[in-house]
């Protein structure tokens, strides 16, 4: 372990069950819990703690279902009396599995943040996961081993049954990689706390968090790019025109966008190449 590490994983998992407590959501016989906890750390902190990813999302997974298994503890108390009403328990249930996800924090502040956990409480479907390795651990019974299924990294593998309709090829900072695009729309970029991206690159800060927007007609099978960057898109070396306009501060979408060929190259900000390819129907 390095050091230096500003982040312990000792820390990120108390992170963790903080966000576990915070995010319940309140209902008349069950109090909802999210499952999904996003861990975004300073880009140092994320390399320095990367050899124990494996074992920190064990231990997270094991330290949320014991909490879970106190709060639905039965409380020990003094027993009512006949005339006294019984008091309701409500059971704490979560909305799947837990999935435990390590991202990077780009921000220009993320130094002196180096730790934010988010939750969610949505299940992600296999084959669109975009982001660092993610594992997804079981809810188990009391003593029981937590069950674990591990997903693909930046670029999921697709199973059996999807249909496919196209894939990315690239090379990031993280290495190469090849992702499948499974949806009629996705969008790539950085990602971030406040931008959830499809596909999560890992590269220089030129790329936005929200890079470009890829949509297919379902109708046509067609697919259309759009801009959303500050330094911009190219197709097969053509700008794309932007999407994005700034008036008096204020953000807006034009929501311009134009055909993708079937086949052809991608540049992010002159930094990063994809290759595009859209699939044949069977």
């Amino acid at each position: 372990m390095d050091p230096l590490a500003s982040v312990t994983p000792e820390e990120l998992i108390t992170a963790i069950l903080v966000e576990f407590e915070n995010s319940v959501v309140r209902s008349y016989y069950t109090n909802y819990v999210k499952n999904i906890f996003r861990v975004y750390l300073y880009r140092d902190d994320f390399f320095n703690l990367r050899p124990f990813q494996d074992r920190i999302r064990e231990e997270a997974g094991r330290a949320l279902q014991e909490e879970l298994n106190r709060l639905n503890r039965p409380p020990r108390g003094v027993p009512a009396l006949p005339f006294q009403k019984k008091q309701r328990q409500k059971r704490y249930e979560p909305l799947g599995d837990w999935v435990i996800e390590f991202l990077t924090n780009d921000d220009d502040n993320a130094a002196q943040n180096r730790l934010i956990v988010q939750s969610d409480g949505l299940v992600p479907p296999e084959p669109e996961m975009g982001g660092e390795k993610t594992v997804r651990v079981g809810p188990a019974a009391p003593d029981e081993n937590l069950s674990k299924t591990r997903r693909t990294g930046f670029a999921p593998a697709s199973s059996s049954n999807t249909m496919v309709y196209a894939k990315l090829s690239y090379e990031d900072d993280s290495g190469a990689h090849e992702f499948d695009i499974v949806k009629d729309a996705i969008k790539v970029g950085r990602g971030g706390p406040d931008e959830w991206v499809d596909l999560k690159l890992l590269t220089s800060k030129d790329v936005s968090r929200e890079h470009f927007q890829i949509r297919r007609d379902a109708s046509s099978g067609k697919f259309f790019i759009k801009d959303l960057s500050k330094f911009g898109t190219s197709i097969d070396g053509h700008r794309v025109p932007p999407s994005i306009k700034t008036v008096n501060g204020i953000e807006t979408d034009d929501h311009v966008e134009i055909p993708l060929p079937s086949k052809a190259t991608i540049n992010l900000a002159d930094i990063l190449s994809m290759r595009f390819k859209a699939l044949k129907k069977k």
